[in-house]
């Protein structure tokens, strides 16, 4: 097995949306003391970093915002990735505390043409996410943690080649508790191979059995054993704003990182969608509610992203969003149309349907209506108008029909029949019983109708024509 390893050094304050503005980090407690686990680039620039006492940070820069870690929503963003990473790979992990993400690719490589192209799709979809991402690729999951930790673009590919390539990374990135590591530099050790080289049983005996366990699975001579992430029945992502947003424009960021998360997820499922709904949730008003039709299945994250951003523009907030989340109940095959040489019904119909869905998103879903059938034999009353189109499989043996259909109207001199008469006989049940002989005729000029002879009156009417 090969495992792609994506660590996220600043998870803490880019999952944060509107991104905080001049210099801000995110803190944690250590006891009575306040730590920093994650600064954005403009702390970073005045010499604040991660691991600094939130005290000494605030003497090197007095304007630092600090901010309190959320941890569940660390967890919500990295199961919301692992969802996202399913079009990539069948088996994902992740580990929330130390925000690493890990995908088996082994069986992906060939799929995505080479480990090299995979690689960089994924670097790609990560950054397209609002995201910084260091990748390790190794034959075990800690191994591949510890090069992503490291920021080390080698990739181990062979197991003899582990503890080597391994040796020289600094001892202080080994997922270790602390007194473990205060123990090991207090042996005089500095580097990761000087511990590989001691016998298993000294090390368990001067540090502890959990250090020698996670040595072992991390040179893959013990079974790792993780608890696959699988996806839901059913979609939800919930984004949790740190301060209340007013306008449509900060909403969309989130927006755009959810649904480019969806798409992922939708790809990982090989499915679509053809209903998607968006909650806005405000602090002492009512939700509002936005639901998305579209008239083909969708999973192309800009595609939906510009409909939904068409009705958020002309919708009234009552007041600031809280909380936005984005759910999908239903999912349906894709229905891929092979692209064809002579052939090109396929872009019309998708050309057709994009235009519908912005009308329906500018103007409103009950603005653009269908025409659709109706549970009865009678032509004038055979049709109905519907909010969604929905496309309806005639039999093969159904018979021939124009259609311009025309309000009855009496004709005195019959053109040539054709064909043998079709009986529709209908209107029984809600007293407007028609009994009628239906035929196919040609007149002198060419033309093709389709009139109809009334059973109890004898009379002849033309309801259709040819072009």
């Amino acid at each position: 097995m090969l495992w792609l390893c994506l660590h996220l050094p600043h998870l803490a304050i880019e999952l944060r949306q509107p991104a905080p503005e001049g210099f801000a980090a995110i803190t944690d407690r250590h006891g009575a003391r306040r730590v920093l686990i994650a600064c954005n680039e403009s702390a970073r620039a005045q010499g604040v970093f991660k691991n600094l006492d939130a005290t000494v940070a605030l003497a090197r820069e007095p304007q630092l915002q600090l901010i309190e870690r959320s941890r569940s929503a660390e967890t919500q963003a990295l199961k919301a990735l692992a969802g996202w990473a399913g079009q990539f790979s069948s088996q994902v992990s992740f580990d929330a505390a130390r925000w690493l993400l890990w995908l088996e690719i082994g069986a992906s490589i060939r799929y995505f043409g080479g480990l090299q192209t995979l690689r960089s799709q994924i670097a790609e979809g990560i950054a397209l996410l609002g995201y910084t991402a260091n990748i390790g690729i190794a034959t075990t999951l800690e191994a591949a943690a510890l090069l992503a930790v490291n920021d080390q673009p080698m990739a181990i590919v062979s197991q003899p080649m582990l503890a080597q390539a391994i040796g020289a990374l600094p001892l202080d990135t080994l997922a270790l508790g602390p007194k473990a590591h205060s123990a090991l530099q207090a042996s005089g050790l500095r580097s990761i191979g000087e511990v590989l080289a001691l016998p298993a049983a000294a090390l368990s005996r001067r540090f502890g059995l959990e250090a020698t366990d996670y040595l072992q699975r991390l040179l893959g001579r013990q079974p790792d054993i993780r608890a696959p992430f699988r996806s839901p029945a059913r979609y939800r992502r919930m984004f949790e704003f740190t301060q209340s947003v007013a306008t449509v424009e900060g909403l969309l960021f989130a927006l755009r990182r959810m649904l480019h998360e969806f798409q992922g997820f939708l790809r990982g499922r090989d499915t679509a969608i053809q209903t998607l709904q968006l909650s806005l949730c405000h602090r002492d008003a009512a939700g509002t509610q936005l639901q998305l039709h579209t008239s083909t299945p969708q999973r192309d994250a800009v595609r939906l992203f510009a409909l939904l951003r068409e009705k958020l523009e002309r919708t009234v907030l009552p007041e600031a969003v809280t909380q936005m989340v984005l759910a999908a109940q239903q999912f349906v095959p894709l229905g891929y149309t092979q692209a064809d040489l002579f052939d090109d019904a396929p872009q019309h119909d998708a050309g057709w349907a994009d235009l519908l869905d912005k009308l329906r998103a500018r103007l409103g879903e009950n603005c653009v209506r269908y025409l659709g059938l109706a549970d009865d034999h009678r032509p004038e009353k055979a049709w109905c108008v519907q909010n969604s189109g929905v496309a309806t499989q005639l039999p093969q043996d159904f018979p021939d029909r124009p259609l311009w259909i025309l309000e009855p109207r009496l004709i005195q001199k019959l053109p040539q029949l054709l064909g043998t008469p079709e009986r529709i006989e209908a209107g029984w049940w809600n007293h407007e019983d028609s009994c009628r002989d239906y035929y196919l005729a040609r007149t002198a000029e060419g033309a093709r109708w389709w009139l109809y002879r009334e059973a109890a009156t004898q009379q002849w009417f033309l309801q259709g024509l040819w072009a």
